[in-house]
């Protein structure tokens, strides 16, 4: 029988070292831009997708998912004077080990960092993958009594994780303004590069023409409601979404509305949706009525009928040729069945809703298809 070991958890590497070291990997990263990047986005979604790919995904504990197992054990009781022989070595007796299974969502290698924030004595499990155990023994076979001890472990445990997740939030709020302040400087570089080779006197060659700059104020109006009726679509984005996840993402709706973005939302569309076959009012919206599908991605997203019903709609779209429609927002590291895996996400640990919004708007008018 495999013993499992217990070990201390967040004992191996400074959690500020290493979000640090990570911070320091972004000027690395925008200098490996390609410079036609640069005619092609804008600075904000630039920085939106640097971003997304650095964020640090904080630990969740799935404390309804906790389950526990037994086997048959022996346990070694020479260090419990009630029952130790005292002869020389370990002094075995029959038991039980009663393991308890703590799932958990979010970056593994985070159990293995101290936060700035800690205690002499940090709390131990057995890390695995996607979750946590505690093993304990027990000689006399008590499997009640084992359960104090893990809700003490599991308390701890709690404890610091707070603190390990209060030093990731504060990393991921700051990732996309850190990173916007290096493309900025890059742009300027680029920017620089370019004029000091017209200055030469050739003509400079270039592998991409710059992109059309969108009209602004009342002439995007226009130019949206013009793409609209050209496609026979009544909406420019619809949102797709878990009702767990509703409060980022009716900000985000209010940001896009506020932009003059026609927004599929269910709540501005009560009037709509009343008494229609929602199966088939739905399926029309994220088929084939609206431009853009914006799929809000979650642990929640994934576990729910209606926004895989929307997912199905909105992905046979992309299946039949029609890319670029779908636009993933990640809320976790869950995986949404069907999603090609090269989709690229973003991620709004390190964006505010309004900054999606903004970003999903830039989406809109830079696009220059009807379909």
């Amino acid at each position: 029988m495999i013993k499992r070991e217990w070990t201390l958890l967040f004992s191996e590497y400074d959690l500020r070292a290493v979000l640090e070291k990570q911070a320091a990997s972004i000027r690395d990263r925008v200098l490996h831009l390609d410079q036609s990047s640069f005619d092609a986005d804008s600075d904000e979604f630039i920085s939106a997708e640097l971003a997304s790919a650095l964020v640090v995904a904080p630990l969740e504990l799935l404390e309804d998912k906790i389950a526990v197992s037994s086997r048959d054990a022996k346990i070694d009781v020479s260090h419990d004077f009630a029952r130790a022989s005292w002869g020389d070595g370990p002094t075995y007796a029959d038991g039980l080990e009663v393991t308890y299974h703590l799932a958990f969502a979010g970056d593994p290698e985070l159990w293995r960092c101290r936060p700035s924030q800690f205690t002499p004595n940090p709390p131990r499990g057995v890390i695995g993958s996607g979750e946590l155990t505690f093993p304990i023994d027990q000689p006399d076979r008590d499997v009640a009594a084992t359960k104090n001890v893990f809700l003490e472990d599991l308390a701890r445990v709690k404890q610091w994780v707070s603190w390990v997740n209060s030093q990731v939030a504060e990393y991921n709020a700051r990732l996309e303004g850190d990173v916007r302040r290096h493309v900025l400087g890059r742009r300027s570089e680029v920017e620089r590069t370019r004029a000091a080779l017209d200055a030469l006197g050739y003509k400079v060659r270039a592998d991409n023409e710059e992109t059309a700059v969108s009209p602004a104020g009342e002439d995007r109006a226009n130019r949206r409601s013009k793409q609209r009726q050209k496609a026979g679509r009544s909406f420019d984005v619809a949102l797709s979404f878990a009702g767990e996840d509703r409060e980022y993402v009716e900000n985000v709706a209010n940001a896009l509305a506020a932009l003059g973005i026609t927004v599929f939302y269910d709540r501005f569309e009560q009037v709509n949706l009343w008494g229609a076959d929602l199966a088939e009012h739905l399926g029309r919206v994220y088929g084939k009525d609206s431009r853009f599908v914006v799929l809000f991605a979650s642990r929640h997203y994934a576990a729910k009928a209606w926004p895989n019903h929307e997912k199905q709609f909105a992905l046979a779209r992309h299946l039949k040729g029609d890319k670029g429609r779908l636009l993933p927002v990640r809320f976790d590291e869950t995986e949404i069945p069907g999603l090609p895996p090269t989709m690229g996400y973003l991620d709004v640990r390190a964006l505010g809703p309004e900054k999606l919004a903004e970003l999903i708007r830039q989406k809109v008018d830079t696009d220059s298809g009807n379909a």
